[in-house]
């Protein structure tokens, strides 16, 4: 993450001025130099925009203003000076700003997870608390991994300590998995003989929508399963191998001159609306997590943060999908016009009616990710003994 930007401004007196910004991450702070243009020349500008951007020397001219913006605030921006890069100042605040309240955050996990490794020292026997401490801490550690909020690094070596408070304890208890491993067996049969079932029905007249909504339907019906790492991949593959096959069949349906288009638009928008789903469904989960009354403070100022971004970044991509749709109706007009020219009368226009619906139905894309309750977890967390 580059901690140095520079861009233009302009005072309230109508002076131009060059701001460049640097993050001071140890101390936590953001320093604002606010640079005269007049006071700054050609070659001192480019040495700024090069070396000092990259993290050189450089000595700021007199007359520089140095401004310490809140990092927190709703632009570290000053009210007295005016930009038209507003946006890319406030998406450097952002990365900025999780980059900060992330590393404190992270301060607090650390602290707390060097008194959970004491207890394990200290165990004479098995320690029911202790175990359920350590499974509520990995699971708050991997939601922020979803959240994109820890480092790989990081999430490395907590899942090495973490391991070994698991392996401490499993010297203490075991348990078998066998029952588990039966059952996970079993679900997964019993997904890919649906899949199959709803394969069967994918004939050239088939209605793929309502067949893409049957395998939807299937995932939510078996979303809260937990399954076996290895099951978790059969039964991905079935999914993403369903889609396709019934991909590949509806593409057959469609073989006018405008079919590659036509899917090709389809699939942006398809793939568009699923990154919106999964954007709105962020903003819910968010919003509620910012609502819980048990939320550290710091957390909370994250979580401020990345409703921000979400936000904004559902408010561009719906704009877009505004486009493509305008886009993608132009094109379906053209080839049932087409279509009525070749055929003519009511027929073809029954028949184009009839097209423009079907491709209408098949906006859903053919991806899928299977979503488990049991996130990645440390190995020895996973076989960790279920309380009975």
């Amino acid at each position: 993450m580059q901690s140095r930007f520079i861009t233009a401004g302009i005072l309230k007196d109508e002076t131009d001025v060059v701001l460049a910004y640097e993050l001071k991450e140890t101390e936590f702070r953001l320093d604002l130099h606010v640079i005269p243009k007049k006071a700054i020349s050609k070659e001192a500008f480019e040495k700024l925009n090069t070396e000092w951007v990259n993290g050189g020397e450089f000595e700021f001219p007199e007359g520089t203003e140095l401004i310490n913006p809140d990092i927190n605030a709703d632009s570290i921006l000053p009210d007295q000076i005016k930009s038209d890069k507003t946006g890319e100042i406030r998406h450097k605040q952002n990365e900025w700003a999780v980059q900060l309240l992330t590393n404190k955050l992270w301060e607090s996990y650390l602290i707390e997870l060097d008194k959970l490794k004491k207890r394990s020292v200290e165990l004479t026997h098995y320690d029911k608390s202790l175990f359920d401490d350590a499974k509520s801490y990995w699971e708050r550690v991997l939601e922020h991994k979803k959240e994109r909020n820890i480092t790989q690094e990081r999430l490395d070596k907590i899942k090495e300590d973490v391991n070994a408070i698991f392996e401490q304890l499993k010297t203490f208890r075991k348990t078998e998995s066998a029952e588990f491993e039966k059952g996970s067996n079993g679900v997964r049969e019993q997904i890919v003989e649906k899949l199959n079932q709803i394969k069967a029905k994918a004939d050239e007249k088939a209605n793929f929508k309502a067949l893409h909504d049957e395998i939807k339907a299937l995932q939510n019906e078996y979303r809260s399963q937990r399954l076996l790492k290895s099951d978790e991949t059969s039964v991905r593959k079935a999914y993403d191998d369903a889609f396709h096959y019934i991909s590949e069949q509806r593409n057959k349906y469609f073989s006018d001159k405008f079919e590659s288009r036509i899917a090709g638009l389809k699939d942006v928008i398809s793939k568009m609306e699923k990154g919106l789903e999964r954007d709105r469904k962020d903003l819910d989960y968010f919003t509620k997590k910012a609502e819980s009354p048990r939320i550290q403070q710091l957390e909370l100022q994250l979580l401020k943060v990345r409703l921000r971004q979400i936000k904004e970044t559902i408010t561009s991509k719906e704009d877009k999908l505004k486009d493509i749709h305008k886009t993608l109706d132009s094109i379906l007009k053209q080839a049932n016009k087409s279509n009525k020219a070749e055929k003519g009368g009511k027929d073809a226009e029954g028949e184009k009616t009839e097209s423009a619906a079907e491709v209408t139905d098949t906006s859903a894309d053919g991806t899928v990710s299977v979503e488990q309750n049991s996130a990645p977890a440390p190995d020895a967390a996973t076989d960790a003994p279920s309380e009975q």
